[in-house]
C-alpha cells in the first residue's frame, strides 16, 4: 500500500519528468534545501531548487525518472531511481560546460528526502557522476 510520502515522491518526480516545474515547485517548502553532492553545492529556496532541476532539463530535455526502491522512516524517505535521457543541451558542471554529445545516458541516483506538512523540506542528492561522464565519452 502506498503511503502519502511515497505518493508525494512519485508525484514530485513525475512532474519533473513531465516538465511540470510549477507543480514540482509547489510541492516544495519555501525554504527547501538541496544538498547536491556531485556538484559540491548547497541550494537554498525554491529559486535555487528550480535552477537545479532546470540544469538537468536543459542538458537532457527528455530526462525521465524511474523509481527503483523506497525506504521510509517517519517523514523521511530514501529513494533510489534511474534517470534516463539524451544529452542534447549544454551540461553545466563544476569543471565547466560540457557541450551536447547526443548520447543517451542512464544515471543512478539516490535521494534522502525530508517532508514536513506535505511539503518537501530537504533533499540529499547522490549521483553516479563518474558513470555519467563515461557515458558521455568524457572518461575512460
Amino acid at each position: 500500500m502506498e503511503n502519502s510520502i511515497e505518493k508525494s515522491v512519485r508525484d514530485l518526480h513525475d512532474s519533473f519528468s513531465n516538465n511540470e516545474f510549477e507543480k514540482t515547485l509547489g510541492m516544495a517548502a519555501d525554504d527547501v534545501v538541496v544538498e547536491a553532492y556531485a556538484f559540491g553545492a548547497t541550494l537554498r529556496g525554491k529559486a535555487e531548487f528550480n535552477q537545479f532541476m532546470q540544469g538537468f532539463k536543459m542538458a537532457f530535455p527528455d530526462m525521465r525518472l524511474r523509481h527503483d526502491s523506497f525506504v521510509f522512516n517517519g517523514n523521511k524517505v530514501a529513494v533510489e531511481f534511474t534517470a534516463t535521457g539524451t544529452h542534447t543541451g549544454e551540461l553545466h558542471t563544476p569543471a565547466g560546460v560540457v557541450p551536447p554529445t547526443g548520447k543517451s545516458v542512464s544515471l543512478a541516483v539516490a535521494e534522502f528526502q525530508t517532508w514536513e506538512n506535505g511539503k518537501l523540506k530537504s533533499i540529499h542528492n547522490y549521483q553516479d557522476s563518474g558513470a555519467l561522464m563515461r557515458q558521455l565519452g568524457l572518461l575512460n
